[in-house]
């Protein structure tokens, strides 16, 4: 029988927020939006406040004030912040409206719960334990959910991972990656069109929301959707139904949204890019993932969980040691993909470990670095050149499998889209010749 991990739990300092006209709101450990925006959590009525402001919410050490790429800024005590922890009372400036921040005197203790799983996700750290907490309780509920994180976080696997917890498990899971559909063709890949719509539609087809039908829509990159399409989606979500390009008939639907970005919505939204209205709609629950750097904790875990998948169960020792020797230094910016690229190569070839440098260290960004104590040797070169090459090699080719998309290229490789662009640029590799 599986056994429970030990319940964990943390304590912070909640507290009150004070508005102008002496109402108070508590700040727990769920954020607070503040804005102009009918959607915020906190309405405020000053043009001089985006629509989406700053949010609040408690932590351990007081209360952590957020800005969220507003217009004018946020201020305490004439300092303007982007993020801060508020320790004592203190007086925040939102446009020309003055709020009050009491943090409480004393610490209360949130309950982390036991799981140190959720589907495919795994983790011991309080971070992630906080949030297979969250994804419990919400898996069962129609609620839509916004997955924030870096790129490589997980973001998918949660989504999956809400889906089979739910009771629309039996119905289907549809992704639709806002970040790679051209702009031409993405209401069709949403809402479907009938035979002759445009040239080349050749046939009718149903759109992402009519396949979802009884299950539930991923929808990745949402902060890529184009704006034009943006009221079109918050129709269809608000009242159940879509019309097809070219019908003049609606079809109702029933589709659970989950959603997923990289992208700061805030700076996005008050720059006009990105809809306020269609944002609150959709984060109904944020789920934020936190990068690999800030849950090192969890790697053995994962590597453990990675090994077992891979088939390689007996290897996690061995790969787990490697990583703590040659990698210990390592930020890990393709997070929690990156590491499942390291161990799944590393546990095929834990049999003989010396292979696994001889593979994956040409593999970093950058070879290791040389000790002072030794000069360059023909040993160095040759290792260099390999790194050219297999650096050439493995860009050229991810280039021809993603078709020249960036964006899939970023997904595939465990980096950043700028990081990717870099390496393209340094061994001249059209993307457009894919």
């Amino acid at each position: 029988m599986e056994t429970r991990a030990k319940a964990l739990h943390w304590f912070i300092r909640g507290g009150w927020l004070v508005l102008p006209d002496g109402t108070t709101r508590a700040i727990d450990v769920e954020p607070i939006v503040i804005g102009r925006s009918e959607g915020a959590d906190v309405v405020i009525d000053d043009s001089e406040v985006s629509g989406v402001h700053c949010e609040l919410r408690a932590i351990s050490d007081g209360i952590a004030v957020r800005d969220l790429g507003s217009t004018n800024g946020t201020f305490c005590s004439n300092v303007r912040i982007r993020d801060a922890v508020i320790a004592g009372k203190a007086e925040l400036t939102v446009g020309t409206t003055r709020l009050t921040i009491e943090p409480s005197g004393s610490k209360q203790r949130v309950e982390l719960g036991y799981a140190d799983r959720f589907g495919s996700i795994v983790g011991m750290s309080p971070k992630m334990r906080r949030v297979f907490s969250v994804l419990e309780k919400i898996a069962a509920t129609p609620l839509s959910v916004l997955v924030l994180g870096e790129t490589g976080t997980g973001k998918e696997g949660v989504a999956r991972a809400i889906h089979d917890a739910s009771t629309r498990r039996g119905g289907p899971f549809v992704v639709v990656d806002c970040g790679s559909i051209p702009q031409s063709l993405a209401e069709s890949i949403l809402f479907g069109h009938e035979k002759g719509a445009f040239t080349g539609a050749n046939e009718r087809r149903d759109g992402a929301l009519a396949e979802a039908d009884g299950g539930t829509l991923f929808l990745d990159e949402l902060g890529e959707l184009p704006l034009d399409i943006q009221p079109k989606l918050l129709r269809a979500l608000s009242e159940r139904q879509v019309k097809r390009i070219a019908s003049t008939t609606f079809e109702q639907i029933d589709v659970r949204i989950i959603a997923a970005t990289r992208r700061d919505l805030g700076s996005e939204m008050n720059a006009g890019r990105f809809r306020s209205d269609l944002f609150f709609r959709l984060a109904q629950v944020r789920i934020e993932l936190p990068p690999l750097r800030e849950r090192l904790a969890d790697v053995p875990m994962l590597v453990e969980d990675i090994c077992r998948r891979v088939q390689q169960a007996y290897a996690a020792p061995i790969v787990l040691d490697w990583i703590e020797r040659r990698m210990a230094s390592h930020d890990w910016p393709g997070n929690v993909r990156e590491l499942v690229n390291v161990v799944s190569v590393a546990a095929t070839l834990a049999a003989t470990p010396d292979a696994i440098d001889d593979v994956l260290l040409l593999a970093r960004d950058e070879p290791p670095p040389q000790s002072p104590h030794h000069a360059a040797t023909a040993f160095s070169d040759a290792k260099r050149q390999a790194v050219v090459a297999f650096e050439r090699s493995y860009f050229s080719e991810l280039n021809r499998r993603a078709k020249g998309n960036v964006s899939e290229m970023a997904r595939q490789s465990g980096m950043e889209r700028h990081h990717v662009r870099a390496y393209l640029r340094k061994y001249g590799v059209d993307k457009g010749s894919a």
